[in-house]
């Protein structure tokens, strides 16, 4: 695969093309300094009562941001830069990274949460995901890269038991 970077900073693996699209939230604040990275999943177009909406574009709805969110085809698409602040995990957003991996296709919350049981994503996801979080990595030396459903249990079960943890790890060299 070709990938280049188009982000500041040096690509993390080199030779590798990252294709990034913009759509920035307002939502979030400034000088911000991450200090670990949150891989959470969501559907990529949410079906709410009444209207659907493209996952950004919900998350605005509510207040809400995330500072990448990458879909099946992996395109990664920036809402905030990384040296802002986003509003993606509760108890989190003050020293944190996050990244949405984007479940394929139109869910309610039922739909998504029976989805992210099983292998939802795609080779080209999972391997941009993991370009993108070793990139985070590299530029602001960042050891620590949790699920979301690991930092808040109680209420959180994303990226879920489909998403291959462990190999993800080993992907971003950890």
């Amino acid at each position: 695969r070709n990938r280049q970077n188009s982000d500041k900073g040096n690509d993390a693996r080199p030779g590798k093309l990252m294709i990034v699209a913009n759509m920035p939230s307002k939502f979030g604040f400034k000088n911000f300094t991450p200090r670990r990275i949150i891989i959470h999943a969501m559907a990529e177009f949410i079906d709410t009562d009444g209207e659907d909406y493209f996952a950004p574009n919900f998350l605005d709805t509510i207040g809400l941001s995330a500072h990448a969110f990458i879909t099946s085809s992996g395109v990664i698409i920036r809402s905030r830069a990384d040296d802002e602040g986003a509003y993606h995990a509760k108890g989190a957003n003050a020293d944190s990274l996050g990244v949405e991996i984007l479940v394929p296709g139109l869910h309610t919350y039922e739909s998504f949460t029976r989805t992210i049981k099983g292998d939802w994503c795609s080779k080209l996801q999972f391997d941009t995901a993991g370009d993108l979080v070793l990139k985070w990595r590299i530029d602001h030396d960042i050891d620590t890269v949790l699920r979301h459903s690991d930092i808040d249990p109680d209420r959180k079960i994303d990226p879920g038991k489909g998403f291959r943890w462990e190999a993800f790890l080993k992907e971003i060299q950890l």
